[in-house]
């Protein structure tokens, strides 16, 4: 590693260092419960939420219609707009969503992939272990189920279950969508961070390579299968095409937090979008 690297290292693991000393109970946070969960095969679904309520609102809609189980689905909301989290916590009140509002990340200095892996760090240091789910995962707030999903009967066969992502001669699991067997991480330090590995650069989950995926078999970890389509003309990914995972039972619509800037509102074609793979799994 050189030293412009180690020094960068050392101030994003500082930065992050503070940002998860914070508590859940000073946080504002609706319907949240951190009490161990007792239901049996309980799974919690975590979605990031960021600075679009209107996709949250959709999001919630199919997360509870086609999630099986005994699903708990969490909302962490990690939006740097005011408004948006105001709305965003609206949203999940008038669904029944479980929500909390993060405090201010400063990570999106260093970008928006260390932001995000910042925010599932904490969660699952201060949410999911303290409610000890039999599993948990995370889910992107623009991927929608649109097929009924039982994520624990998934994890009871392969104990990891996701989108893989190979990047020179490592991987990891996308943040887009990845779930986890509790007891089969016991041992193991979860940590999402970006890191770079022999010159390849491992997005968000990328730090699990060294210490999840480079000692596990790989037979343990549902690999779901994933191809992409375009939903209108062009070929531009962040505007005009769409992700589809596991035989098509999960819908990515790319870009819900508009990072990327595109000359479309994709809000405006998720419900046809939805409907359309709806009508082919029915």
């Amino acid at each position: 590693m050189g030293i412009k690297r180690f020094f960068f290292r050392m101030a994003v693991r500082t930065m992050e260092s503070l940002f998860l000393r914070r508590r859940p109970s000073s946080l504002k946070s609706v319907f949240l419960s951190l009490d161990k969960v007792q239901e049996p095969d309980s799974v919690d679904v975590y979605t990031i939420a960021f600075n679009n309520a209107q996709v949250i609102e959709l999001h919630n809609r199919y997360v509870a219609k086609y999630l099986k189980g005994n699903v708990t689905h969490i909302v962490i909301d990690n939006s740097s707009d005011a408004l948006q989290a105001e709305k965003i916590c609206e949203v999940c009140k008038s669904t029944n969503t479980p929500y909390l509002r993060l405090h201010k990340n400063r990570m999106g200095i260093f970008s928006g992939s260390y932001s995000h892996a910042a925010a599932v760090n904490w969660t699952y240091r201060h949410i999911v272990l303290s409610r000890q789910p039999f599993g948990f995962g995370f889910i992107d707030h623009d991927i929608f189920p649109v097929a009924p999903i039982d994520i624990a009967s998934i994890l009871h066969d392969k104990p990891v279950y996701g989108a893989k992502r190979v990047r020179g001669e490592a991987w990891y699991l996308s943040a887009i969508i990845s779930f986890y067997r509790l007891d089969y991480l016991k041992g193991r330090r979860f940590d999402f961070m970006p890191v770079t590995v022999n010159g390849a650069y491992l997005d968000s989950g990328g730090s699990n390579w060294n210490n999840i995926y480079s000692t596990v078999d790989e037979s343990d970890i549902n690999v779901v299968s994933e191809r992409t389509e375009p939903f209108r003309d062009g070929n531009q990914r962040h505007q005009d095409l769409i992700e589809l995972f596991d035989d098509d039972k999960w819908v990515h619509t790319i870009n819900g937090s508009y990072w990327k800037t595109i000359d479309v509102v994709k809000e405006d074609f998720i419900p046809d979008i939805i409907s359309r793979f709806e009508a082919k799994e029915a």
